[in-house]
């Protein structure tokens, strides 16, 4: 783990950081947990270039063979589906959104693949669960409904004959 303190550093002073220790230790994989607390720990004259520097970042490590994931918050918006606050979905591959979503009266989480380059995958919306050990169930697909990720979910009369 590599804590880098809030409001001290340059992006460039932060990739210095990051490259010595997946250097050190010889990383393969790099979490980003989170891309909005990363912008907000860049001292604040390095925020206004954050997607630039997101992206010589990710290419810095990448270089190095790191396979980079992260995490990002989004605004709670059921009118404007976004996949990032700072426009940056195009660096990534995949996108997985996971959502709270109240169906029949419970909260309920949800998952789905939005994109995965060069490849065919699911597309279907599935219940998830978080486990007691801090593992993932992934469950059923959420059918019968519309408007979920809108949210206004009702449910799909369904056809005669289906």
């Amino acid at each position: 783990m590599l804590y880098l303190g809030p409001l001290a550093l340059s992006i460039d002073e932060t990739l210095l950081e990051l490259r010595e220790a997946v250097k050190r230790i010889g990383a393969k994989r790099a979490v980003i947990d989170s891309l909005s607390g990363l912008e907000l720990a860049l001292a604040p004259t390095f925020r206004e270039d954050f997607r630039e520097s997101l992206y010589r970042m990710r290419g810095a490590l990448t270089g190095l063979g790191v396979t980079v994931m992260a995490t990002v918050e989004l605004a709670d918006s059921y009118v404007d589906l976004r996949f990032s606050p700072q426009g940056i979905a195009f660096l990534t591959d995949p996108i997985i959104i996971q959502r709270y979503l109240e169906i029949d009266g419970q909260l309920r989480r949800a998952m789905a693949v939005v994109k995965l380059r060069a490849s065919q995958h699911s597309k279907e919306l599935r219940e998830y669960d978080i486990t007691s050990d801090g593992g993932i169930t992934v469950g059923k697909t959420l059918k019968g409904y519309q408007g979920l990720l809108t949210g206004t979910p009702s449910t799909v009369a369904k056809r005669r004959g289906t």
